[in-house]
């Protein structure tokens, strides 16, 4: 909620935060006032493939103020367009709107992706507040006594639709530390684990380049787990406890 707040008065207090149970969205719906946003991203432009879903934006946006949807075939147009959005229409408003005709397929030529940006270090601290996660594995294991042992791994994760891929290679090669994971499911991740790389690379970077929003609760956990690990290298029961507690803490962010 705070971020968002942070982010309506770097836009001059544009637009409207609602709050709805423990989800919280900020929207700028005014046109007028959507043009400001479009400025903003036209000076400092977007990595991924939202830059992509930008450009289809501004095209419809202009479009609308020039009024094409006055009539059936410049809103279809406009149709098609805003079908190409990050969330096309549902199949049944398509199958409605059939009675006016047949969508055209319109192209324009959309912005080439550079698949190896030169990343600010405040731009990667602020995509890992959105984007990123601070969590842990956990393992089961039997120990020399035949007694199940619990291992935890902290893990710093951030993931991405695989087709936006390259920006995690580019935060890796910024780190140059850590690994990426393509999974099944279309996702990519970039995670580091290992926990002198958290040390030297991770809290390294945070401490110059800070985060914001409710990503420094998790992280402030996973800092004082480092410290527990750091302090006390050798398991002993007390140890265990102390990292338990601060493991709860962080599965209830």
């Amino acid at each position: 909620m705070e971020l968002l707040k942070a982010i309506k008065n770097f836009f001059n207090n544009l637009g409207k935060i609602t709050i709805r149970d423990n989800y919280a969205v900020y929207r700028i719906r005014s046109k007028n006032e959507l043009l400001v946003i479009i400025e903003h991203f036209n000076k400092y432009p977007l990595y991924t493939s939202k830059m992509i879903n930008f450009a289809y934006f501004c095209k419809i946006l202009d479009l609308i103020n020039s009024k094409v949807h006055t009539n059936i075939n410049g809103f279809l147009k406009l149709v098609s367009l805003i079908n190409k959005l990050n969330k096309p229409i549902s199949s049944s408003i398509l199958n409605n709107l059939s009675i006016l005709g047949i969508l055209p397929n319109v192209e324009f030529e959309s912005p080439i992706l550079n698949k190896n940006p030169n990343l600010n270090p405040f731009w990667i601290s602020g995509f890992i507040t959105g984007e990123g996660s601070f969590t842990y594995f956990t393992r089961s294991r039997k120990n020399s006594k035949g007694k199940i042992i619990k291992d935890y791994t902290l893990v710093m994760e951030v993931s991405q639709n695989s087709k936006d891929w390259f920006i995690l290679t580019s935060i890796q090669n910024y780190f140059q530390v850590g690994k990426i994971y393509n999974e099944t499911r279309g996702i990519t991740k970039f995670r580091i684990v290992v926990k002198d790389e958290i040390i030297n690379k991770l809290i390294l970077h945070f401490i110059n380049y800070p985060l914001e929003g409710g990503k420094v609760l998790q992280y402030s956990i996973l800092i004082n787990i480092v410290n527990i690990l750091v302090i006390e290298p050798i398991k002993t029961l007390e140890r265990d406890n102390k990292v338990y507690d601060l493991i709860k803490k962080l599965s209830n962010l």
